[in-house]
């Protein structure tokens, strides 16, 4: 492995980033974040706040999460969620949510948001002194 030092974080490979966690994770984490500014800096402009939005929103959950599992978990879920709200707005637009596969997936999703709700009632009247009878 070469000097890293010397490198930009957009060309490290695998390897190297997991030899620099193991060997150094404030310089890991340091080159983390000079990639993650790189590429947000390479996005056309417009895009820019709303990326550091983003990678706000994953730092902040990378720091409740407690550990790297759970970490990725939340990451992949906050993917998840991504994708399937383009995926809902990709066929309200382009009018596809009633046909086909999509239009199943979609209506799959619908249902699943509805419950019926059913009232709680109480076993039995409370009693007076609040102990429970015994049957007779």
């Amino acid at each position: 492995m070469s000097d890293l030092s010397n490198r930009r974080p957009q060309d490290y490979a695998f390897e190297d980033w997991r030899h620099l966690h193991e060997s150094d994770r404030e310089a890991f984490e340091l080159r983390r974040r000079e990639a993650l500014e790189s590429v947000i800096q390479a996005a056309p402009a417009d895009m820019q706040t709303r990326l550091r939005g983003l990678q706000f929103r994953l730092d902040m959950e990378r720091a409740r999460a407690g550990s790297g599992l759970a970490s990725c978990l939340k990451a992949q879920s906050m993917m998840w969620d991504s994708l399937l709200r383009m995926r809902d707005a990709l066929a309200e637009l382009s009018g596809l949510e009633d046909d086909g596969l999509l239009g199943a997936v979609a209506r799959s999703r619908a249902e699943a948001r509805t419950a019926t709700i059913i009232p709680f009632r109480p076993a039995r009247p409370p009693e007076s002194d609040g102990l429970p009878t015994e049957p007779k």
